[in-house]
């Protein structure tokens, strides 16, 4: 998160704490009690919302792993998404997620592109690509 978005959520979470403080006071009779409640109630969601957030990102990455795709090094192998996509589930949704973030596309799209077969042309144009890449040894 950038520091303008971190700034952003901030008033939003001082902003909530005034108004909640108001509506406590109509509730109870003393500013401090007000306010040092608000506090700790606006205190305890911020920390629930950065609990869940942590959490529902460590179960990502985990489900990740379960395919043999490394978030920390940021490759992926093409097969093991496709795997991961034709698991079904909550897996073909995180496969969705990450080629709708990486390809900068819509869900539709991301769908169509799981769906689609390569054919043979293309399949022998990226193994020429590949071993294009490959230097063969002298003999």
């Amino acid at each position: 998160m950038d520091t303008k978005a971190k700034i952003r959520l901030g008033g939003l979470i001082l902003l909530a704490t005034a108004v909640l403080s108001l509506i406590l006071v109509l509730i109870v009779d003393s500013w401090p009690i007000a306010i040092l409640s608000a506090i700790a109630i606006m205190a305890a969601a911020a920390g629930g919302f950065v609990w869940t957030s942590r959490r529902q990102q460590r179960q990502f990455i985990e489900r990740l792993k379960k395919f043999d795709i490394d978030p920390e090094k940021g490759r992926v192998n093409e097969a093991n998404l496709r795997r991961m996509y034709h698991s079904g589930g909550q897996a073909q949704k995180d496969a969705v997620t990450l080629i709708c973030l990486s390809q900068k596309c819509s869900v539709d799209e991301a769908h169509a592109m799981f769906k689609k077969r390569p054919t043979r042309q293309e399949i022998n144009q990226m193994a020429m690509q590949q071993s294009k890449g490959r230097k063969r040894p002298h003999r």
